[in-house]
């Protein structure tokens, strides 16, 4: 690689380059987490989401952009899904102070794993997640930030491999001023989430479901899927490709989360 001489041209290219070689290779080597479900592991490289390394969640658009409420849940079923004898507390650290932990229940996650962080802004958000990555005292740590650029996200990325935590980045935007991103974050994954009607069951609601779109796997390939938290047993399942959704069960009661 350093032969080419674009790159040798580009000292700075050629050193962003190797940080991400290295930040890919570190989060492969602390293994992965499974949906448990082929058609999403199968578009994921070594079967499932990197433990070492940073996943990016983005709330669609709309309303759901300032609560973030979708996104949320959907982590908090995928955090539910880490080994049920890990005994470390999971950091979620976001300036809006609106996450409420008993809410996280219905998704399989116990409020009681998670520590709290306030934070003045994204900046702060981040640096705060980056020490908490780097501590090695988390089993995971959620960041909800509206501007994730590549520098910061090259930082989470290497902070994750350093003790195979996965850090997870929740992009909201709770006061509204959306803007688009200037630059694409180094995030090993890329997730949108947004809310769909839950399924009847009797006549009580679903679980909570999503319509979840992977924009990026690196190393792995695109993918669309509906997907709901199983009531009762908390499992995270695909109920149907996206293209397929008019197949899931009918008689929405009401949106959830």
């Amino acid at each position: 690689m350093s032969n080419s001489p674009a790159l040798a041209a580009d000292p700075g290219k050629l050193a962003a380059l190797r940080a991400a070689l290295c930040a890919h290779a570190v989060g492969r080597r602390h293994g992965t987490l499974a949906f448990g479900d082929a058609r999403v592991d199968g578009c994921l490289p070594d079967g499932g989401l990197a433990l070492g390394a940073v996943h990016e969640i983005a709330a669609a658009a709309g309303r759901d952009a300032e609560t973030g409420a979708a996104a949320a849940g959907f982590i908090a079923a995928v955090l539910a899904r880490l080994p049920a004898g890990e005994a470390r507390p999971i950091f979620w650290i976001a300036p809006a102070d609106d996450l409420h932990p008993p809410g996280l229940l219905p998704y399989g996650l116990d409020p009681g794993r998670l520590i709290l962080v306030a934070s003045r802004d994204d900046a702060e958000t981040l640096g705060a997640a980056e020490l908490a990555l780097r501590g090695g005292a988390a089993a995971a740590v959620v960041a909800e930030v509206g501007t994730f650029r590549r520098t910061p996200s090259r930082r989470l990325g290497l902070a994750c491999g350093r003790h195979g935590t996965p850090g997870f980045v929740l992009r909201r935007w709770p006061w509204g001023g959306r803007r688009a991103d200037r630059e694409t974050a180094a995030a090993a994954t890329r997730w949108r989430i947004a809310p769909l009607p839950s399924a009847a069951s009797g006549r009580l609601p679903g679980g909570p479901r999503w319509a979840v779109t992977l924009e990026h796997a690196r190393g792995g390939t695109e993918g669309a899927w509906v997907m709901e938290v199983v009531d009762g047993t908390h499992a995270l399942r695909v109920v149907a490709e996206l293209a397929d959704a008019a197949a899931a069960p009918a008689r929405p009661l009401r949106a959830r989360g």
